[in-house]
């Protein structure tokens, strides 16, 4: 006669360390019961697993035994002790079913179970209560520990940003700056404040095998994350939901120690962020109308990008402020802005003058008629050998100012080092960090300037057909440019306008911001003692403001006498 099968399912959570829980003893003590029984045994091996998975399908080997015991397969079960199967209370309750449902005898190291037998069946409910309430307590005391390492100053868990690395200092494992990261963490930053794509900042990383955290290539989202990140100014935080379940904290640590970034530059990359998400929410959607200064307009008032309504057949054709639209985007009401501005701004109008203002700025400005000319045309060598020479001698220049650099960022950091340790009052601290941040200010305009040069010496003929173009068109500014070629112009040279208006003249004001200081710049004569007559241009400024013309233009009014007519 065939001997009946006892199904040993044997289990031991990552967490479980201690001796009597090993795979190897649950089978041993399973095959010791089934002897007893005189019965054959299957071995069931979950292996590293926790029972208090709420989905019964996260565990493989679990599902396929439910599986066969549905199907009538399984009649006698055996486990060490009840939280083998679950410690989750969605689980167990589905696993009881089961086994009351097909009659299934189940046995324990310590006890056996019947679910014919109310009593038994009270046991296995209170039992498994016992370990959900385990399970409870034990995750409570996880959290309570990680919020008070937390607190002193440890690192939260999980995997180590890119740009830092751990170390235990002084019993505690905290994040501690790795310097190679580090320094591309900086890069990064660097980069999008100077306006190179997140797309560009991936390629980069990639073509230096520089490798993210997770995975083998860089990702967009990973770099947007990180560039939105406040852990590189040395703050850090985690979300306490343990200590006030019913109103959890959020809890924020401080640590000069792991700054990787200075305000100034994250401040200006978050600006750029939104500015961005902005532009990409406005220029993503379907354009069935090529308008000239889609995605450059801002209202004054809130901030958001102003939108383009164009209904040919109610011949309605404005900008708007689209702050109503954006408002359940926000994610608070903190964040919710009020928005003055009600009126929209007719398109005609309003492209018309932006265009003849850039027109007439163009046409007028010193820099652009002068400056570029001396900068780029004397950039313009007589053969390669001259152009290499010129190169060596900029390349050569420019690691000078880089050693500058680097000094006074050894400067800084050991300016920081001094005052954590004492050494330097605050008052010493931040006035060394002023000075070496306005001396690293300077450096960076010398080196900006520098890299200027060393592209236009390496693209010169670009720089002249450039140049030439630019006077092309600008001898030429009666000529009709197609909507397309006007919009490759405009944002060329603007960078943003802002939209306001003046409620009691009822009419729009533009502040039209442009990327170069060319607004009212001169052409004066340099005073020198040489006979020789020099003349210098001095900046302008890079705004411009512009009242828009008012316009009734709108829907068409409905004339009654025609309809009175259209009757008779």
């Amino acid at each position: 006669m065939e001997k009946e099968i006892l199904h040993i399912y044997r289990r031991v959570s990552t967490l479980e360390q201690s001796t009597k829980y090993s795979l190897q003893n649950q089978l041993d003590f399973g095959i010791s019961k089934s002897k007893e029984l005189g019965m054959d045994y299957k071995d069931w091996n979950e292996e590293g697993t926790s029972g208090s998975s709420e989905n019964i399908e996260d565990r493989e080997v679990l599902t396929e035994l439910y599986t066969q015991l549905q199907l009538g397969n399984v009649k006698h079960l055996y486990v060490f002790d009840l939280s083998r199967l679950s410690r989750n209370p969605i689980v167990s309750s589905l696993l009881r079913e089961g086994l009351e449902q097909n009659q299934v005898l189940l046995y324990t190291n310590d006890s056996n179970v019947d679910f014919k037998s109310d009593e038994q069946v009270l046991m296995y409910d209170f039992f498994s209560s016992i370990n959900q309430f385990f399970v409870r307590v034990q995750r409570k005391k996880s959290m309570i520990g990680k919020v008070s390492h937390f607190q002193k100053g440890g690192w939260r868990g999980g995997t180590y940003p890119f740009g830092y690395t751990g170390s235990k200092i002084e019993g505690v494992r905290r994040l501690v700056i790795e310097p190679v990261e580090s320094d591309w963490v900086r890069k990064i930053f660097e980069w999008y404040n100077n306006g190179i794509t997140i797309n560009e900042i991936r390629k980069t990383l990639d073509k230096n095998g520089v490798k993210p955290r997770r995975g083998k290539f860089w990702n967009t989202g990973t770099l947007l994350l990180m560039l939105k990140n406040d852990l590189y100014l040395g703050t850090d935080e985690m979300i306490d939901n343990i200590t006030k379940p019913l109103n959890p904290e959020i809890l924020h640590s401080r640590n000069e120690n792991i700054r990787i970034i200075d305000d100034e530059i994250y401040n200006k990359v978050q600006i750029k962020i939104e500015e961005s998400l902005k532009k990409r929410n406005q220029l993503t959607k379907v354009i069935h109308n090529d308008i000239l200064l889609r995605g450059l307009l801002y209202c004054g008032s809130c901030g958001d990008i102003y939108g383009c309504r164009i209904k040919n057949e109610k011949n309605e054709f404005y900008y708007y402020c689209r702050s109503k639209e954006n408002k359940w985007r926000k994610v608070n009401d903190s964040k919710k802005v009020k928005c003055s501005v009600k009126k929209s701004i007719n398109i005609k109008n309003t492209d018309e003058l932006v265009w003849n203002t850039l027109i007439d700025i163009l046409s007028n400005s010193h820099i652009i008629k002068e400056n570029f000319k001396k900068e780029m045309l004397e950039l313009k060598l007589n053969d390669n050998l001259e152009k290499d020479e010129e190169l060596l001698l900029l390349k050569k220049e420019k690691n000078v100012i880089q050693k500058k650099l680097k000094n006074f960022e050894i400067r800084e950091k050991d300016n920081r080092e001094w005052y954590l340790t004492g050494d330097i009052e605050s008052t010493q601290f931040e006035e060394n960090k002023k000075l070496i941040k306005n001396s690293k200010d300077s450096i960076f305009k010398e080196l900006e300037s520098l890299n200027m040069k060393i592209t236009s010496v390496e693209n010169t003929n670009q720089w002249i057909n450039w140049l030439e173009k630019h006077t092309g068109w600008i001898n030429e500014v009666k000529k009709k440019y197609t909507i397309k070629e006007k919009m490759e112009i405009v944002r060329t040279y603007i960078e943003k306008i802002h939209v306001n208006f003046d409620g009691k003249l009822n009419q729009h004001k533009l502040r039209i911001q442009l990327k170069l200081p060319i607004v009212h710049d001169k052409y004066v004569l340099n005073e020198s003692k040489s006979k020789e007559k020099k003349y210098k241009v001095l900046n302008g400024t890079n705004y411009i403001e512009k009242d828009v013309e008012k316009s009734k233009v709108g829907r068409k009014r409905v004339d009654k006498q025609e309809i009175i007519k259209g009757k008779k």
